[in-house]
């Protein structure tokens, strides 16, 4: 068989953040490449972009902007859209946790309810442990599993996952295996993903011994716990030759079985993970391979710019700007070929991947216009609900890009947001 989401103040931050824009006619490209790690000769900078942006050098611009995520997801009314908030809620809880933003991470989970405020609180509590703040993550695993998570029994399952890896990460596997038991099989495995870290030399081998014996179930669940413990096992052993070979087989083979998105993610997480250990040819081959499978697949309209947009920007982090760039060009002209065919509440994550996908190579005029494209689309359904939740998205998107909006794009979101009214 086959294998397979602040407190109100956002017109305030937002109005900050207008005040706090910098007007710049292109991209700073020195410090762009310095930051980035890359340099590309053939790159052109964008003197006549039709608005102005620049490369954030500070957290303000990509605070205020998870500022009105979060508002702009919260503003969706609990009934009858509780699924739908809380997942944007979540996304943006998520986005603040991948910013360091710990904080702000804590405030949109004080905010939130269900099995996911839970998750929010689990992950910050993970953050914490990493960060050797044992007190504070303690109390985030506590306080995780207090959470209401009403009647969903998957939802319970997820948060006590994440708590118990908390206590991998604080080297008490006693509560976190007493949490986790032998009968939970693929929570279980994550667990023992996270626990791959901390192993000793001794114990590396029999851990892999399990991770084969999750892959050969052929249950998903299980499938992806073994591969994401074999992804932890490869940091470990990356200059071990034999190892190295080992978790590279089982990768190669496991990944395969996967529906054809995840394939496409878990193959450049390979090859991401083998670039940064130094195998650049190893690395670039393993794109190679991700980029035919992946023209080789039809995907759903919708489908197709996100997922090559993965691939485009593993182009570039393996140096490679001119191959990213046409992809995305290729990209964009099929998403405009075929976007009359995408429901208009599908188009906007399309545009936003692409605008991703072009700031990071630098190609400023066209990440502009793609967000600018992205916020038109976005609020093109007559209900408030996917309008929201596209807004939502798209601030998300340029805050982790670390794209700063022009004055004119603040006031379109301003706009939008102001909009968001009945019916949802």
């Amino acid at each position: 068989m086959g294998m397979y989401n602040f407190r109100l103040h956002c017109a305030a931050a937002l109005t900050m953040a207008i005040v706090m824009v910098v007007p710049a006619c292109s991209v700073d490209r020195s410090r762009a490449t310095t930051e980035r790690g890359q340099t590309d000769s053939t790159s052109h900078t964008d003197a006549h972009a039709p608005e102005t942006m620049h490369r954030a050098e500070t957290s303000p611009s990509r605070k205020s902007l998870l500022v009105t995520a979060f508002a702009v997801a919260s503003s969706m009314p609990i009934d009858p859209h509780e699924r739908d908030r809380a997942r944007a809620q979540e996304a943006v809880a998520q986005a603040c946790l991948d910013s360091g933003l710990l904080d702000q991470a804590e405030e949109c989970a004080d905010q939130m309810e269900g099995w996911r405020r839970g998750n929010v609180i689990a992950l910050l509590g993970q953050r914490y442990a990493a960060l050797g703040q044992t007190e504070e993550a303690r109390e985030c695993a506590t306080r995780a599993l207090l959470v209401d998570v009403g009647d969903t029994t998957w939802g319970m399952d997820i948060v006590v996952t994440e708590v118990a890896r908390i206590y991998v990460k604080l080297g008490d596997e006693g509560k976190a295996f007493a949490l986790v038991t032998e009968g939970q099989s693929a929570e279980r495995g994550r667990v023992e993903a996270a626990r791959t870290a901390k192993l000793s030399e001794a114990q590396l081998d029999v851990q892999a011994d399990m991770f084969d014996k999750a892959i050969a179930t052929m249950n998903f669940d299980l499938v992806r716990g073994g591969i994401d413990g074999y992804f932890a096992w490869l940091e470990r052993v990356m200059d071990d030759a034999p190892r190295r070979e080992r978790a590279l087989k089982a990768l190669r083979s496991a990944i395969p079985g996967l529906p054809f998105d995840i394939q496409v993610r878990s193959d450049v997480q390979l090859a991401d993970a083998l670039f940064a250990h130094g195998y650049k040819e190893a690395a670039a081959l393993e794109v190679d391979r991700v980029s035919k499978l992946f023209r080789a697949t039809v995907f759903l309209p919708e489908d197709t710019a996100p997922l090559g947009v993965v691939i485009a920007k593993a182009r570039f982090r393996m140096g490679d700007v001119n191959a990213a760039r046409a992809e995305l060009q290729r990209l964009r002209l099929e998403y405009e070929a075929r976007a009359e065919t995408i429901v208009n509440l599908r188009r906007a994550a399309s545009l936003r991947a692409l605008a991703e996908g072009y700031f990071l190579i630098g190609d400023s005029a066209d990440a502009v216009r793609c967000y600018g494209a992205a916020l038109d689309a976005g609020a093109l359904n007559p209900n408030a609900r996917p309008r929201a939740e596209d807004l939502s998205a798209t601030c998300v998107s340029m805050a982790m890009s670390e794209f700063v909006p022009s004055p004119e794009l603040l006031l379109r979101i301003e706009h939008i947001r102001a909009g968001l009214a009945d019916p949802w």
